[in-house]
């Protein structure tokens, strides 16, 4: 499947190595985008489907989240949905920033 990115992912990247700025920690979008990028790419989506469906205000319905572990943090939350043959990215959170409602 294709991995698209969407402009809300994308800001949601640069917001959070804003945010990582702030509490003086170096950027990690770039490394983050390839880590999520490889993730999906070997996933296997007819066999399992992974993380569960999830409803956030003025998103898509068909949404789903994931936790991605990147060394020792704590896992960052991946919204994406499967649209066809396609894998489209939404929204990437750090479980410290601000929540979504």
């Amino acid at each position: 499947m294709e991995v698209k990115w969407r402009k809300s992912a994308i800001q949601s990247l640069l917001d959070l190595d804003q945010w990582r700025e702030t509490i003086e920690l170096p950027p990690i979008a770039s490394y983050l985008r390839n880590t999520v990028q490889t993730y999906f790419e070997q996933q296997d989506f007819s066999i399992y489907i992974p993380g569960r469906q999830v409803f956030i205000q003025n998103m898509p319905v068909d949404l789903r989240i994931v936790l991605i572990s990147v060394g020792k943090s704590d896992p960052y939350k991946v919204f994406y949905r499967i649209t066809g043959y396609h894998i489209e990215i939404f929204l990437i959170r750090h479980p410290h920033q601000k929540t979504l409602k």
